[in-house]
């Protein structure tokens, strides 16, 4: 078994540890795909029974989709954490970083901004995100990365190709 920690974002002094076992089942035989059967456990006690928060199982044959799967069971199970006392998200989130960093650029430079959320917080709501150049709309030509605390939004110009006058 292997263990990892949890924390809310809005009680940074709390941490619940969590337990992971995992195993692979073949089928009888051989014959089809192999299922990686894996439980997820918490010994903190139900938010409203005060009782044990049952251990969540995850049955995937794509071990692509082990990430995914896992962060969905620390998902239900967090929903089932007394967290409190919770704090406040009072801080709205801010740009740390712009490039380039001065007003006038060549047409083919990237613009690249880094957001951050400092805890305690919700997090950056990305659906928030709005970027125009020149009164244009961009937004839907945005590529961002990173995770709800922190994000790194990228626009790429379109078009990198440009006319040269000749006098």
């Amino acid at each position: 078994m292997a263990y990892f920690q949890v924390r809310n974002s809005l009680n940074p002094s709390k941490v619940i540890v969590c337990g992971i076992t995992y195993t692979q089942v073949v089928p009888k035989g051989g014959e089809g795909e192999a299922i990686w059967v894996i439980e997820v456990a918490t010994d903190e006690p139900h938010i409203t029974t005060s009782g044990t928060i049952p251990p969540y199982f995850i049955n995937v044959t794509d071990e692509l989709d082990l990430d995914l799967e896992i962060e969905k069971a620390v998902a239900e199970i967090s929903k089932q954490v007394d967290w409190e006392p919770l704090s406040r998200d009072t801080r709205a989130p801010f740009v740390n970083s712009v490039q380039p960093d001065t007003y006038i650029q060549k047409i083919h430079e990237n613009v690249i901004i880094g957001i951050i959320d400092l805890h305690p917080s919700l997090g950056i709501d990305i659906d928030s995100i709005e970027m125009t150049v020149n009164d244009m709309d961009v937004t839907n030509d945005l590529r961002i990365t990173g995770d709800e605390y922190e994000y790194q939004v990228e626009w790429r110009p379109p078009s990198r190709v440009y006319e040269q006058l000749e006098e």
